[in-house]
């Protein structure tokens, strides 16, 4: 029976070791590729040693997708990964090991405060730990360490090193052999200094009370004695009149400055009443919180006014510019003043080589007959002279616009600030009352090593009798400049 029943479990067993694992396999077959709800979403690694497709990606432990496949770009592994799971664009992917055999996974953070990742989307936050290769590399320098101090503790502890200690204990021995033959040779005179100690202390203590009674006895015999200089003085008054005489005159100059002094103290006395009350202008200056307030605000307003004041960035500026229509040059000094980034006030002093033009009309009344009865002559005059430029400037990001006198006649100017300010395109439409068109100026400059610029551009655009072209050097600093230029500068020695 038994015989019979052995071969019958056997096939059992087989069929259900079988069964299992086709179950099994069809179990691993499955992944998330078959899940509907999946999408696809990438993150870009610098290493992927280990990872392969369908390596587990996890949330806290639970599988929640798969690779789908590693592709290189631009030297880096891009890899795709199948998720089911919302993912937000603050989510994170880690790249972890499994075991110290090489397994690896991606742990995924799916984030909380991004916008929802869209499928085709990456993640960008990408974070590595230490690879098990960079961990034995780690050992390999704590071992070489270690070896260090074996190798000196070795060398320490070597014939040579155990002479030397015990030496060095052999030393200290001696000297706490010395001590202890000082401390016992001296012991004696150790007892005789405390006992003489001793003894001071006692033969003070009776000099303190003998001295007691003879600070009696002396008080005594010193009331004594002034009893009987109170006699002789009453018996010899009259002789002794003549020497009080100087002491009773310095008495009462004494009496009298004590009542100068007594008049001082009363005096005293009063104002200080008086500054309690608040009378007067210290009293209320010691008592009145809206004065004492006032003074606050003023000292407050002042300071706010003098960290203005220092916080002023100021720009000194030189540039000179060659016309090529009549071969003439142009210098400009500039001063800005700024006092926030974004705003400026430019003071300019131009010698402009064209001057100042005064156009003129004559007008001649004339009785002959072939002649016109009314001849009018125009003329215009240029007259050389400097010219100033006071404008006010708001810059918008990248515009600045001005505002003010523009060489001595009121105008607007724009600029554009391109590559951090180095470069800057400007114009400006002045001299608006002129009896031609107005005198329109566009220019250009660019900033070298922080201080020097050319410039160059077209002048008078809307006169073509007048327009022509220039170009132009420049230089500026700021007060910071300025200031390490001084004291970088040798003093002279008069």
């Amino acid at each position: 029976m038994n015989a019979i029943l052995t071969p019958f479990k056997v096939g059992l067993v087989v069929i259900a070791g079988i069964v299992s694992f086709i179950y099994m396999f069809g179990r691993v077959e499955e992944g998330i590729g078959d899940d509907p709800s999946g999408y696809k979403v990438s993150a870009t690694f610098k290493d992927v040693s280990g990872l392969v497709e369908k390596s587990r990606v996890v949330i806290a432990g639970i599988t929640v997708g798969e690779i789908d496949r590693i592709e290189l770009v631009d030297r880096q592994a891009r890899v795709w990964l199948l998720v089911n799971t919302p993912l937000k664009t603050d989510a994170t992917i880690a790249k972890r090991q499994a075991s110290l055999l090489g397994e690896y996974y991606l742990e995924l953070t799916p984030g909380q405060l991004g916008k929802p990742l869209q499928d085709g989307g990456e993640i960008k936050q990408v974070l590595y730990d230490a690879s098990t290769a960079d961990l034995l590399n780690e050992s390999k320098k704590i071992v070489e360490n270690v070896k260090e101090i074996t190798d000196s503790l070795k060398r320490v502890l070597s014939d040579e090193g155990e002479r030397k200690l015990i030496s060095i204990l052999n030393e200290v021995n001696e000297t706490v052999t010395q001590i202890n033959d000082i401390v016992a040779g001296n012991a004696n005179k150790v007892d005789l200094v405390f006992d003489n100690v001793v003894q001071v202390s006692r033969n003070a203590r009776v000099f303190t009370e003998e001295f007691r009674k003879d600070a009696r006895v002396i008080m005594g015999d010193a009331k004594h004695i002034v009893g009987e200089v109170k006699n002789i003085v009453g018996e010899n008054k009259g002789d002794v009149r003549e020497g009080f005489e100087g002491v009773k005159g310095a008495v009462s100059r004494l009496n009298k400055a004590l009542d100068k002094l007594d008049g001082t103290l009363e005096a005293t006395e009063s104002i200080a009443h008086k500054i309690d009350d608040g009378k007067g202008t210290i009293g209320k200056l010691v008592n009145d919180d809206k004065l004492i307030t006032s003074i606050n605000e003023v000292v407050e307003d002042t300071g706010l006014l003098i960290r203005r004041f220092t916080r002023l960035q100021m720009v000194v500026a030189l540039r000179s510019e060659l016309y090529f229509a009549d071969n003439s040059t142009k210098n400009y000094f500039s001063l800005k003043i700024q006092p926030r980034p974004d705003k400026y006030y430019l003071l300019q002093l131009v010698d402009d080589p064209r001057g100042t033009t005064i156009f003129r009309e004559r007008v001649t009344n004339s009785t002959a007959s072939d002649m016109d009865p009314v001849i009018r002559e125009q003329e215009s005059v240029t007259e050389s002279s400097f010219k100033f430029s006071l404008q006010f400037a708001k810059r918008f990001h990248f515009i600045t616009g001005r505002v003010g006198i523009m060489e001595s006649s009121g105008g607007v100017g724009l600029d554009m600030h391109f590559f951090d300010d180095k470069l800057f395109v400007s114009t400006d439409l002045f001299d608006l009352e002129a009896a031609t068109r107005p005198r329109m100026r566009t220019w250009a400059s660019y900033t070298f090593f922080s201080h020097l610029f050319i410039a160059g551009g077209v002048d008078e655009i809307l006169n073509p009798d007048r327009r022509g072209g220039f170009v132009g050097i420049g230089i500026e600093f700021t007060d910071d400049d300025l200031q390490s230029l001084l004291l970088a500068a040798p003093t002279p020695q008069l």
